[in-house]
C-alpha cells in the first residue's frame, strides 16, 4: 500500500462566550507548533468569527503578541495600553490590515457590519491551557480603577512565575 504522500488535520472548532458567558462566535484552530502537525512555524494561527453586533474581549494576555487581521466583514480592533490609553482600529471591508498587539495590553474586537467577520490571528506563544496566561475583564469594568489594579497585578504575579 502506498504511504500518503499529502498530509491533513482536522482544524478545532471551539465556541467563544463573553465575559457573561453569552455566546459571541467561534475560534477555528489553523496550526499550532503544539499540533503535531506543523513543522515550520513557530506560534499559532486561528481564525475567528464574531457574530454581527456582538464583540469579543475584552482580555490580556501576560506572554502572547497578537497580530490580528480581518479577512472578511468589518471590525474594530479595540487596544488599551492602560485605563487612559485606548486605540480604537476600525478594519475589514476594503481596509485590510495587521494590528499588532503586545504582550500585556487589554484589547478585544466588536463586529461593527451587518454580517459575520472572519478574523485571523496569529500568536506567539502558541495557546496551551496550562499557561494560564490570559485574563478576561468585562467590559463594563474597563473603565475602573479597580480594573487596571487587577490587571497590573496578574502581569506581575505571571512574570514573577516564568
Amino acid at each position: 500500500m502506498e504511504k500518503a504522500f499529502i498530509k491533513t488535520k482536522p482544524c478545532k472548532k471551539i465556541e467563544t462566550f463573553d465575559a457573561d458567558k453569552k455566546p459571541n462566535g467561534w475560534v477555528l484552530e489553523i496550526v499550532s507548533d503544539k499540533d503535531n502537525f506543523t513543522k515550520h512555524i513557530r506560534g499559532q494561527i486561528y481564525l475567528t468569527v464574531v457574530e454581527p453586533g456582538l464583540f469579543k474581549g475584552y482580555h490580556v494576555h501576560a506572554a502572547a503578541d497578537l497580530f490580528i487581521t480581518c479577512l472578511d466583514g468589518q471590525v474594530a480592533s479595540i487596544i488599551y495600553k492602560n485605563k487612559n490609553t485606548k486605540r480604537e482600529i476600525p478594519m475589514g471591508g476594503d481596509n485590510f490590515k495587521t494590528v499588532f498587539v503586545p504582550k500585556g495590553y487589554l484589547h478585544g474586537i466588536k463586529n461593527i457590519g451587518k454580517s459575520q467577520a472572519k478574523v485571523l490571528v496569529y500568536r506567539y506563544p502558541a495557546w496551551m491551557p496550562a499557561l494560564e496566561e490570559q485574563l478576561f475583564v468585562s467590559s463594563k469594568n474597563v473603565g475602573n480603577g479597580e480594573t487596571w489594579i487587577k490587571i497590573k497585578k496578574f502581569l506581575k504575579e505571571f512574570n514573577e512565575k516564568k
